[in-house]
């Protein structure tokens, strides 16, 4: 199987652990956002413990995400490079540093939902330590996303299409996510995920007419 096969699979299977995430958030209430940013502690911690089976859940099905979206970029980056395109490892190396740093935000929300449940009172510090590593997360991503971006090449329309929303669309969220007063958080949260969905649907519509290298006919 070639990378540009593999990575068709691989953007699919990156969208069904969204569209879980985004059910259970539809259901229950609980969402990954909601504690990623520094608000009273007291607060954060009765509601993680109220949430606290739909915490889990979004986190466990998060996991999956990490892992589906890394080897879809390693697979994506792998076929971009076969095609000398230019800026790939850098892209890669930042997306692989978005992916760890995704994976300790997401344990260390459920080592402060397993503190709270215990009875111990979440602090201030550790609150903002969660934010800080939340937003260093997305501001990884950004850097990423933008390079792989620049690295699409821009033959056809959706070429354009996929360029562009990774580079201007990716950048004008990331400015307008960190300008924006904290009562627009849940809407840009939102729409944070739709524009998951969209970037992996044009990825994968780009990739279904993209030729294979030469080397690999």
């Amino acid at each position: 199987m070639t990378t540009r096969k593999l990575a068709l699979y691989l953007v699919a299977a990156s969208c069904l652990p969204l569209i879980v995430m985004a059910i259970i958030g539809f259901t229950t209430g609980a969402t990954q956002e909601a504690y990623e940013y520094a608000i009273d502690p007291a607060l954060y911690g009765k509601r993680i413990v109220e949430q606290a089976n739909g915490v889990r859940m979004v986190f466990a099905f998060d996991v999956a995400f990490i892992v589906f979206y890394t080897g879809f970029f390693a697979a994506f980056a792998d076929y971009l490079r076969k095609i000398g395109a230019p800026f790939v490892t850098l892209a890669l190396v930042a997306l692989l540093a978005t992916s760890f740093l995704d994976i300790v935000e997401d344990h260390h929300i459920l080592a402060m939902l397993g503190k709270a449940e215990a009875g111990f009172a979440l602090d201030a510090d550790s609150l903002v330590f969660q934010q800080t590593l939340s937003s260093t997360k997305f501001t990884v991503s950004y850097v990423s996303l933008f390079l792989f971006g620049l690295a699409i090449p821009r033959t056809t329309k959706l070429g354009w299409g996929l360029a562009l929303f990774l580079t201007i669309g990716n950048l004008a969220s990331g400015v307008l996510g960190y300008a924006a007063p904290p009562a627009w958080r849940s809407q840009l949260d939102g729409g944070r995920w739709i524009g998951f969905l969209v970037g992996f649907a044009i990825a994968g519509l780009w990739l279904r007419q993209a030729p294979e290298p030469e080397a690999s006919r």
